[in-house]
Order: C-alpha cells, then structure tokens, then sequence
C-alpha cells in the first residue's frame, strides 16, 4: 500500500455483546501508571496493560495525537490545554487495540533535558495521564528528551533509539512485524511542516508511513 494513499472502508457493524468483549480486552483503566526513566535522557510510560504484540501502531504526540486548545506551542502549554487532534482519535485507537494492535507513542520531548523529575516532565506526565483517561486504550509511551551530543541512546526522532528500547525491554520478546506496524506523524518533510523526522523514523525502522490528515478519519485507513 503507499503509505500517501488513504483507504476509506465503512467499518462494520458491532453488536452489544461485541462492544462489551472489546472493552475487556482493552481494560479501559490502566492497572497502574508505570512512568520509568531511563539514561537521563528518555521518559517511558509502560502501562501494564498493554500487551506485547507483533502488529505496532506507532504514533507522535504534538499535532499528531493532540493539538493545544488555546492555539500555544505545545512546549509552552499547560496540560489542561491539549485536548485530542480532532473526534476521531479516541474512535482509531480502540478499533486499532481491537484489531490486534499494540498502540505506542513516540515523542521528541526535548523541553525535558535531563530534569526527568522536573517541571517539564512533570507536565507531560500529567498530559498523558488525560490522554489516557481520553482513550479508554492501553498503550505505551516514549519520549526522548535529549538533544545532539546527550542523546548518547540516538532517541530522539528521526534515530530509532526509542523504537529499538520498545522492541528490546518492553514487548516481551515478541518481534513486530513490520510490514503491518506503521507509524503516524506530521513531521513528513512538507512545505508546511517545521521537520521530516516522523517520515525519517519511520523510513529507519522499516514501516509504513501516514500523516494524521490519512489516518484520522472516517473508516480503517490503516488497512
């Protein structure tokens, strides 16, 4: 499939019963927050609910799975003032975790430096913790906060440090299959867009590719 091609399927009708066996997979609630950090350079969030798999639907965060209410940079919000890129997020995510998905998040979150107990992070702690109130979906969280020469793990996007951590120490010695994981980002390299380093990541790990304008909307993109 190219990965610039949106398919549009009508997704198919779910009964009641249906709907209640997938919300028991998903486990609505995380069992427990289980925010990690590692090498004064990475923030992790490693929800205990999310279970290893092979299919990964990887996304960014900033303009990609959220967008800021008062129209601010994201680095200089609140975390009360994200709320979700448009009323089809909460919707792909649960189809995606209900398709045998493992829903990750990988976010260049540079404002952290090393202060990984400090103000910054502290906040994009808070934020995920709404979003995964928003989500009612389990998944984990990745976000590299170091730049240039402290990056010493190559984290940060467009390198795979972060991916690499993931497929290493947190999917439970279950390989991904890379033809069907995919990851999601508006850093594509385009005339509007302030990098390419979501394309890049993508292109580096070996998987396909899809703007938030492709994958959020009206049926099964991904498919």
């Amino acid at each position: 499939m190219d990965a610039f091609v949106t398919r549009r399927v009508v997704a198919k009708a779910s009964t009641t019963n249906d709907d209640d066996d997938a919300r028991k997979r998903r486990r609505v609630a995380p069992t427990n927050d289980g925010w990690r950090t590692f090498d004064d350079s990475l923030l992790a969030r490693l929800d205990a609910a999310c279970e290893p798999r092979a299919k990964i639907a990887a996304f960014d965060l900033d303009d990609t799975l959220q967008k800021t209410k008062s129209g601010a940079k994201a680095f200089a919000a609140r975390a009360d003032d994200f709320t979700t890129l448009n009323e089809h997020v909460p919707r792909v995510l649960r189809a995606l975790h209900d398709d045998g998905y493992k829903i990750c998040i990988f976010s260049n979150q540079g404002g952290v430096k090393g202060a990984l107990d400090g103000k910054r992070a502290t906040s994009v702690r808070a934020r995920l913790a709404l979003l995964a109130t928003t989500l009612e979906t389990p998944f984990q969280f990745y976000g590299a906060t170091q730049m240039r020469e402290n990056d010493v793990k190559k984290y940060r996007k467009g390198e795979i440090g972060m991916w690499r951590k993931m497929v290493a120490e947190h999917n439970g010695g279950v390989a991904p299959d890379l033809k069907a994981s995919f990851f999601v980002g508006d850093a594509a390299g385009r005339a509007q867009d302030h990098s390419a380093v979501d394309k890049e990541f993508a292109e580096n790990v070996g998987v396909r590719f899809f703007v938030p304008e492709q994958m959020f909307v009206e049926g099964e993109a991904w498919k």
